[in-house]
């Protein structure tokens, strides 16, 4: 008779429901940690917000107080929800006790977690930020203080010490945009909750390193740089693809055959408060709505089964099936990137390097990759996976010319529709080509053609007056790979790649070459072909 009445204990639906929509709910609330509004009046400037106060404790305390209301309040609807179960299984005493229990256990937990938050993300303090310096054979830098000074607008001067023995020197960069190393959504995304979440975590998981050339007049080196000339000097500065707050900073000078060789690298927090503040400032959208996935909060799989809305980014003037060619037999390439992080790929025995020779050999491997961790360094202990039979076989090919928001001109889209070993579609889209810009190769010089992330972001390493020249939020260039239902797929694990080539063909402008890399670009994954005689009507 009592066998179909569950104890409350045996909800576990509900219970965990509760605890995923409690982490869902940690976004919303920590907005409560800043009183301020997180938009910017028309006449203030994106960074106005850096001038604003640290969060106050009394601003987490209300947000712990709302976490943990908000936690009882679903506790006590999910006892309703149940009452009878409740009611049978407990005596009001013991309901109350529990009830008790419940309250104490989330109020503990909630402080805990605001005494984090509060750490984390309270300080906007962007002087006197610690550098963590990387011993460099041979030579002895050491960085001590990074500084970014507001100037008008969103301009900044970016200074840092360097010491080398006895003596210290300071280097700065003067008059840059900070914003243009920020996560912003590009405007076709504004409009829809899940393109600007998809468009935010892709920048902010791909790396962004920017190239102040030697010579340039943004460095300035106020008492020289040891016995190097300060026209030889360049300064790399990068927001990196671990999640927001992790920021590397390198500096080079060239040597007597003109080669910029590397006699600095650093590490630092950029403070998330101040991230925060400024992301908000930029989006749409608060930074705290964006933080579980920026962040890569637990549970976090890169999106995977997001609803991806094409249509809202671009519209179709003309598509057409196209021919493309997959030379799986071809004998696998390597070149630039590819040869200096050979070392980092993990083989399940010593032999199986020696068999792995084309495209198709590597595609059928078991291959791991040593991981790229906080702060930027490689960890031959943790181990990537890849599964590049998610890309078996190919079966069509379509090309668009699409019209987009962000350009003047046509543009092009190319998919590529791939079937795994059990048959599931894995439709790759590089959208928002301007072929033109596409140079014409040789496959042999395959680095230099279009080198890019995989979903948005800028190149890998890019020149600042490039940067400033295209600024990231106004490309149209974007790709993703969605399986049949147009969900995103998380191609970083479950794939194992991250980035893409390009280049058009040295003999046959019509044709597209298209290169998938893996995991930090250690490898090509293959070598595709795509037919666009469809785009000039030949």
């Amino acid at each position: 008779m009592h066998s179909s009445i569950k104890s409350p204990f045996q909800q576990s639906t509900t219970t965990s429901d509760n605890i995923a929509d409690w982490r869902v709910r940690l976004a919303e609330q920590l907005a409560a940690c800043d009183p301020a509004d997180p938009r910017p009046a028309e006449n203030q400037r994106v960074t106005d917000a850096l001038v604003t106060p640290d969060v106050p404790p009394s601003a987490l305390e209300t947000f712990t107080t709302n976490c943990v209301k908000r936690a009882i309040e679903r506790a006590v609807d999910a006892s309703t929800h149940h009452g009878q179960a409740w009611t049978r299984c407990f005596s009001q005493k013991r309901l109350l006790l529990a009830g008790l229990s419940l309250g104490l256990t989330v109020s503990m937990a909630a402080a805990g977690l605001a005494a984090v938050a509060h750490q984390r993300y309270s300080d906007r303090t962007l002087t006197n930020i610690p550098l963590a310096s990387e011993t460099i054979e041979g030579l002895s830098f050491t960085g001590e203080n990074i500084h970014f000074q507001q100037l008008l607008g969103n301009q900044f001067d970016i200074s840092f010490d360097l010491g080398n023995g006895g003596d210290t020197s300071q280097l700065v960069l003067r008059d840059i945009d900070l914003t243009l190393l920020m996560p912003e959504a590009p405007v076709m995304a504004q409009q829809n909750e899940d393109l600007t979440r998809w468009f935010l975590t892709e920048r902010e998981f791909n790396r962004q390193r920017v190239v102040f050339e030697a010579g340039s007049p943004h460095i300035d080196l106020p008492e020289g740089l040891s016995d190097y000339s300060p026209e030889d000097i360049s300064v790399s500065l990068t927001n990196n693809c671990l999640g927001a707050g992790y920021w590397e900073l390198a500096v080079s000078a060239l040597d007597e055959d003109g080669n910029s060789q590397k006699i600095y690298q650093g590490y630092f927090i950029f403070p998330r408060g101040a991230y925060a503040k400024i992301v908000s400032w930029l989006n749409p959208t608060s930074y705290w709505e964006q933080a579980r996935t920026m962040e890569a909060w637990p549970g976090f799989q890169f999106l995977s089964g997001l609803p991806f809305s094409l249509h809202e980014l671009r519209r179709v003037t003309v598509e057409a099936a196209v021919p493309v060619s997959d030379l799986k037999t071809e004998q696998i390439m390597t070149a630039g990137e590819q040869i200096k992080k050979r070392d980092l790929i993990v083989y399940n025995n010593p032999q199986a390097a020696d068999s792995i020779r084309t495209w198709e050999d590597l595609r059928q491997a078991e291959l791991k990759f040593q991981s790229f961790v906080p702060p930027g360094i490689y960890d031959e202990s943790k181990l990537w996976d890849s599964d590049f039979s998610q890309l078996a076989t190919v079966v069509r090919g379509i090309g668009r010319e699409i019209a987009s928001p962000l350009s003047e001109q046509p543009l092009t889209e190319v998919e590529i529709d791939f079937e795994n070993k059990e048959g599931a579609l894995r439709k790759l889209i590089v959208s928002g080509i301007d072929l033109e810009q596409v140079p014409q190769l040789d496959s042999a010089d395959y680095a230099e053609g279009v080198y890019m992330p995989l979903g948005f972001g800028t190149p890998f390493t890019q020149s600042y007056e490039d940067l400033k020249a295209n600024p990231p939020a106004q490309s149209p260039f974007f790709s993703v790979v969605l399986n049949s239902n147009n969900e995103v797929i998380d191609y970083r694990k479950d794939i194992g790649i991250n980035g893409l080539v390009m280049h058009r063909d040295l003999n046959n402008p019509n044709l597209l070459h298209v290169y998938p890399m893996s995991y930090e670009r250690i490898t090509l994954v293959g070598h595709y072909v795509v037919d666009l005689n469809f785009y000039t009507g030949e």
